[in-house]
């Protein structure tokens, strides 16, 4: 058994759990190699298993990216504040590598996008996979962006906005959720559509088939757009290219060893350290 380690070292006391985690594996008998997510992470995916990411979601969504192009499943351990993608935490280290070691996980599948520029003349980009979502905005001093939405080559509405934000359901609780979109339980394989502080009183988010192309496309020339996967790549879109979200025939493989009812971890995410929930 070889597991990469991923680890975030800006994270408090990263190298200390890092190295318990490294005794752990090899306790059970397998090996461990470990990266920076900040660095050249190859060695930590040739040959393995399975990647565990040692930070927060980010951390995670950064290792994922490059675990969904290598089909690897990826296990997350939290150093992070919320970690709603990270299955264990500081203290069960030596119990959850024991399970991995005698193969009691399961794997979640869940699917990602392919997020695509398309020019005028009809000829398309690749621009990269999104596991948690695709963020098409306008800059801070850029003007209003006036976007048309299309799901499946069928128009739904003009919106005067700052941008759109099309997601999985893997990213339903990060920033789909703040700018108002629904909260969808795994398992609900969907794709989220949510407008970004829409100049309309009736803008709802939308939620379609995960097979679905979504298609945002600008009707009035903007050269202040971008469009950001996962809050880690970023891409300037000029004039008027259209921005297309494809059903991926890849996916995510998640592994799951005990995990938490998703409720319940999603009130204790959210919740202060006085155990209130935030902004109450």
């Amino acid at each position: 058994m070889k597991i990469g380690i991923i680890q975030n070292k800006t994270k408090e006391n990263c190298d200390i759990y890092v190295e318990k985690i490294v005794r752990a594996i090899e306790k059970h008998g397998g090996v461990a190699v470990v990266a920076d997510c900040d660095g050249d992470m190859t060695t930590a995916y040739d040959g393995s298993d399975m990647v565990i990411s040692v930070g927060g979601d980010g951390t995670f969504l950064s290792a994922a990216a490059s675990a969904v192009e290598k089909d690897i499943p990826v296990l997350g351990f939290n150093l992070g504040t919320l970690g709603l993608l990270t299955e264990f935490e500081k203290d069960d280290i030596d119990s959850k590598i024991a399970k991995i070691a005698s193969g009691e996980y399961d794997i979640e599948q869940r699917r990602v996008i392919d997020v695509y520029t398309v020019d005028r003349k009809g000829h398309d980009e690749f621009l990269g996979i999104a596991l948690n979502d695709c963020v098409y905005t306008r800059d801070v001093l850029s003007g209003i962006a006036y976007v048309n939405l299309y799901i499946d080559d069928v128009f739904v509405d003009m919106y005067p906005c700052d941008g759109f934000i099309v997601a999985t359901q893997t990213g339903s609780t990060a920033y789909s959720m703040s700018a108002g979109g629904p909260i969808v339980e795994p398992g609900n394989d969907v794709n989220i559509i949510t407008s970004i502080c829409p100049h309309t009183l009736f803008a709802r988010s939308f939620v379609a088939k995960p097979t679905s192309t979504v298609r945002l496309e600008l009707c009035r020339e903007h050269d202040g757009m971008h469009v950001i996967l996962d809050s880690r790549i970023s891409h300037t879109i000029y004039g008027k290219d259209t921005i297309e979200c494809r059903a991926s025939d890849k996916s995510l493989r998640i592994v799951r060893i005990d995990p938490p009812n998703f409720y319940t971890a999603l009130r204790s995410k959210f919740t202060d350290r006085n155990g209130k929930v935030s902004g109450v």
